[in-house]
Order: structure tokens, then sequence, then C-alpha cells
């Protein structure tokens, strides 16, 4: 082939491609979000319909009923200015303990109050609500679940 018709043919082709780009983009919908659609996690929303929900992660002592004093947190936590005391709903919560009161069963009698502990609740991203929070998971970390047993 001569010179000539390589570069007609690599300029032909440039052309080409310019061409269909706009094509492409112009079957894409206005607002990919506007038709309510939820991907992602369970509970976790990214069109406008929903709230977007996150993990906060609070650290700090348990109180013995229901509260934790809250020393430190992940960014959702500081964010929300949730450091101090929190209360949380356990009922439906995992608890991560071990066997303390040797019952037989690992929930959340077998966590004393002054214990330090990690509790994982998810809430809206801009707002978490009011207390008490439905706490996912609680993990005791002075009594570990492996130490226990």
């Amino acid at each position: 082939m001569r010179t000539h018709t390589i570069k007609r043919t690599a300029a032909l082709g440039a052309i080409l491609a310019l061409g269909t780009a706009p094509a492409a983009l112009a079957s894409k919908p206005d607002d990919p979000g506007s038709q309510g659609e939820s991907h992602g996690k369970s509970g976790e929303s990214h069109g406008k319909s929903g709230t977007k929900t996150v993990m906060y992660v609070f650290k700090g002592t348990f109180d013995g009923s229901s509260a934790v004093d809250v020393k430190s947190g992940n960014n959702h936590v500081r964010k929300a200015s949730l450091v101090g005391t929190v209360s949380f709903d356990l009922a439906t919560a995992r608890v991560v303990v071990a066997d303390t009161n040797a019952d037989g069963k690992r929930d959340v009698n077998d966590v004393s109050g002054g214990d330090w502990v990690v509790v994982k609740a998810r809430l809206p991203r801009k707002d978490p609500g009011t207390q008490p929070f439905t706490a996912k998971q609680l993990v005791d970390q002075t009594h570990s679940a492996s130490s226990g047993d």
C-alpha cells in the first residue's frame, strides 16, 4: 500500500470514530437517578428518591444497659457530633462477646458496664435521626469472643 492510502484510511477511521461518539452519548437518559433505581448494598439508594444510608462506627465504654459513652468513631460519627453518651436499641443487634456469665448464650447480658465496645449502626448519611439508634452489631473488645472459649 502506498503511504497516502494509509494516511487516508487512518483519517477516515478517526472521522468515523468521532462521528459515533455523540450518538452514543445522546442515547443516555438526562438523569440516570430519576427512575428511582437502587444499586449497591441493601439500604443504599443512589437515586434522588431515597436517603443514602452509611455505616456509623461508635467506639467507647458500655454503660451496662443500652448506652455507650462514645470516645471516638469513624468520620460519620465525628461529622454528626455524636461523641458523648449515645443510646442504642440492641434488640436485633448481633453481639460478639465471650460468654462471661456462663449461661450458654452470647448476648448483651454478657457485656458489663465499663467494657470497651464498638457499635455499628446503619443510619442516614446526612442526618442520623434521633436516639436510640438501632444497632447492627455490638463487639465487646474487653471480653472478646475468642478469650472466653
